[in-house]
């Protein structure tokens, strides 16, 4: 694992994409926490005269979400375009180690990303007395986040040769991820309103996530199909049967379904998680929660690849 780890690391710096996607990204993301106001706290950076990082940790995700598929698209699909892929699975190596020695430089890479940002904490400790705190939750959830999204990278990255294609799909894929996050205030009113539907949706969205992955994974193109036909149309019934109108306002409010679904959101939302770490709440449930994230896209890497491995 270790060679495969120093190689992987070494081709970041080897050509100059890996200070190219460092440089882009603290320039955009220091630019936007500067100028921009997306907490809505009152103008820029300079005319809210706050000494603190929120903004910066406010937009990380999305700015995660396109940037961090940029480190991770070329883990397998630069060897699948150097025909060198062959020759890794013929190794006697098993899959998983191979996969994590990739993961691992993909991670250390984001470290670096993170680590030449600290120009601007450094600001803030010359201008006034930032809380640390807070500073220090901040980057350990940007760096649990962005972890997840190396993951994610490296199972798409294992599906193709093309690494423009890999790059398209895992930010749609993190996107996705952090969009439904940004959904959860609205899908917990729907919750409320009708529970039904909801607890429908809660259950058979990441069902038909993971059909629609199993079906990538496995060349399956009948799979997908039905998991994307069966899932749409479920989720159309959900809402055309029962609730509406006709339901007990009272039953609709106040429903212990409603309130379990807004409560099991608050647990699968990565935004949540991401944003009580940023506080400096740093529990088992959010290091479990992004450990969880990395384990199932390392595992579907790994399966993937043996799938072929011995196809």
């Amino acid at each position: 694992m270790k060679p495969i780890f120093v190689r992987e690391l070494k081709g970041y710096f080897d050509s100059p994409m890996g200070f190219g996607i460092i440089g882009a990204f603290v320039v955009v993301i220091m630019l936007m926490s500067v100028l921009l106001d997306p907490l809505g706290s009152g103008g820029d950076w300079f005319d809210r005269g706050e000494l603190s990082m929120r903004t910066f940790f406010g937009i990380f995700p999305w700015v995660a979400a396109v940037v961090v598929p940029a480190v991770s698209m070329r883990l397998w699909s630069e060897d699948r375009r150097q025909a060198t892929f062959e020759l890794l699975m013929t190794l006697p190596i098993p899959t998983w180690k191979i996969a994590l020695g990739k993961y691992f430089a993909g991670l250390i890479f984001l470290g670096c990303m993170l680590a030449a940002t600290i120009a601007f904490p450094l600001m803030l400790s010359q201008l006034g007395s930032p809380d640390w705190g807070p500073v220090a939750g901040g980057y350990l959830a940007c760096f649990l986040l962005g972890a997840a999204f190396v993951a994610v990278g490296l199972f798409v990255s294992g599906l193709t040769e093309n690494q423009a294609l890999a790059f398209f799909m895992a930010m749609l894929i993190c996107l996705g991820i952090v969009g439904v996050g940004e959904m959860r205030g609205m899908i917990s009113d729907m919750a409320r309103e009708n529970p039904q539907a909801a607890l429908i949706h809660l259950f058979s969205v990441p069902l038909v996530g993971l059909g629609v992955l199993a079906a990538v994974v496995g060349r399956d193109k009948m799979l997908g199909v039905t998991v994307v036909v069966f899932g749409f149309i479920v989720n159309v019934m959900a809402h055309l049967v029962g609730g509406g109108e006709k339901a007990d306002d009272a039953i609709r409010l106040s429903s212990p379904a409603g309130e379990a679904v807004v409560a099991a959101l608050a647990q699968i939302s990565v935004l949540e998680h991401f944003r009580e770490i940023e506080r400096g709440v740093v529990n088992t449930n959010g290091l479990v929660f992004f450990a969880g994230y990395v384990v199932l896209f390392v595992l579907l890497n790994v399966w993937s690849l043996e799938s072929r491995r011995y196809s």
